[in-house]
């Protein structure tokens, strides 16, 4: 469908499903104008549009439209090039949105769907929007899910401070391959200038790779000195999110997340999932359920954290990840503009309230808002070892409830703890007794699990294969 409008010579091009009102050339206080009406679906999980211009009918520049569910308002991302001067609701999921845009010597538009899922910082680099969608393929894939470590490349059971030596891991010790997914720490870059250079080393060589690579940060508080809960690092961020620098708070946050930054863009320079304020819903971290402002005041931080960095790099996809500590976990979780994966910490998943039901609850989470599902943190964590406490821990209670429940199964990766003389051990070494290596290699043998090689060959930074 067509309308042609003479004077600038104005066209105005339609695409399903989108309806045409009215097209007319108006006179702003600028210059003349087309104005046009059209029919728009209401943005779902995987699906949202935009707005296409074009003066040939061959090249289109498209500017993203963006539902805000809460506000019930649309607006486009068109620096000064289309506005939106009205939009009405038609009360069947689909409104009328009035358009205008100066004219050229010609003008075509239309509204084209666009495909998720969607990142919640829209100016990643191609490699990290490649990752998310690889993300997503991966984990609506019942059959299968990448393992992972936190720093498997650059701690061991025998070393303190880490052996350095980012050719070998525990792992590779035992099956013969690194993990899928790396897991690091910020906390172990920043303020360790023992230590910091060989972990950046051990996920730029996760990266080159072909792994994942994944953050947390068990951030110091700025009263304690810890990441524990401290009762002043506890009023931190309610004086963050009111921006009360009465303190230095504010200075300090903003501060701490640039020192993130020149770690991702001077010595990183790659995509990374990154898990800040994780366990929330806990009381363990200054950063938990029992701050001051508690919630709310946790998800405005959140999102702040989301934007600055957002404005800042490129390189980060956002994963948002509660413990089993308490049923309401939903009320810290900060909307699905700030969200790229959402992942829940589950150890000691025999214990009574901690069983990997409670993963099938963070997948259905997850769907319903167009994301992803991963097992942030699992393991074996009652003291002593799983190795002669519960050799076959990683078959028996990770693999085998996964691989039989089909919903279970669509997580990205499984990731477990450190393996270090002060942590651990959460995967059996070289030294470990035979039953509890035979049971790793039988978890790592399985076709479900995705060690480093395998995740490799999916190219997760390239745009995914074809079906």
């Amino acid at each position: 469908m067509f309308a042609a409008i003479r004077k600038s010579f104005a066209l105005f091009a339609l695409s399903f499903p989108v309806l045409a009102y009215s097209a007319e050339v108006v006179t702003t206080e600028q210059a003349t104008a087309l104005r046009a009406q059209l029919r728009v679906q209401e943005d779902s999980p995987g699906l949202r549009h935009a707005l296409e211009l074009s003066n040939d009918l061959r090249s289109w520049t498209a500017y993203p439209l963006s539902f805000d569910q809460e506000q019930g308002a649309w607006s486009v991302q068109a620096d000064g090039q289309v506005a939106i001067f009205a939009a009405s609701d038609r009360g069947d999921g689909s409104w009328s949105i009035d358009f205008e845009t100066l004219l050229d010597d010609a003008v075509f538009l239309r509204i084209a769907p666009l495909a998720g899922p969607f990142p919640a910082d829209s100016t990643v680099t191609e490699e990290t929007r490649h990752l998310l969608q690889n993300l997503h393929r991966l984990g609506w894939d019942a059959e299968r899910f990448a393992f992972g470590q936190e720093f498997p490349l650059s701690y061991n059971s025998t070393d303190n401070i880490g052996n350095g030596d980012i050719d070998q891991s525990e792992s590779k010790d035992v099956v013969g391959d690194h993990p899928g997914v790396h897991g690091a720490d910020f906390l172990y870059m920043i303020d360790r200038s023992w230590e910091e250079h060989f972990h950046i080393a051990a996920a730029k060589r996760a990266y080159e790779s072909g792994a994942i690579v994944t953050f947390d940060y068990h951030w110091a508080g700025k009263y304690g000195g810890d990441y524990k809960a401290h009762p002043q690092d506890d009023t931190l961020l309610d004086y963050v999110v009111r921006n009360d620098d009465s303190r230095g708070d504010v200075t300090w946050f903003y501060e701490s997340l640039d020192r993130i930054l020149a770690i991702i863009n001077d010595e990183l320079q790659f995509p990374i999932v990154f898990r800040p304020f994780h366990e929330m819903d806990g009381n363990w971290f200054w950063w938990g359920r029992q701050m001051q402002g508690g919630a709310d005041t946790y998800r405005q931080a959140y999102r702040l954290l989301v934007e600055y960095l957002s404005a800042r790099t490129d390189y980060v996809l956002f994963c948002w990840s509660p413990d089993v500590a308490l049923e309401d976990f939903e009320q810290f979780y900060p909307g699905d503009a700030y969200v790229d994966i959402v992942g829940r910490d589950i150890y000691n998943v025999t214990d009574p309230g901690r069983p990997l039901s409670k993963l099938t609850e963070m997948i259905d989470f997850a769907a319903a808002r167009g994301k992803v599902a991963a097992l942030t943190e699992t393991g074996y964590a009652r003291g002593g070892s799983f190795e002669t406490g519960d050799p076959d821990w990683w078959t028996t209670h990770i693999l085998d409830p996964i691989v039989a429940d089909e919903k279970a199964g669509k997580i990205a990766w499984v990731l477990t703890w450190i393996n270090a003389s002060w942590s651990g051990p959460y995967i059996p070494r070289s030294t470990s007794p035979q039953a509890a290596k035979d049971d790793f290699k039988a978890f790592y043998e399985s076709p479900a699990t995705l060690f480093q090689s395998e995740v490799a060959a999916l190219n997760v930074y390239a745009p995914p294969a074809s079906e």
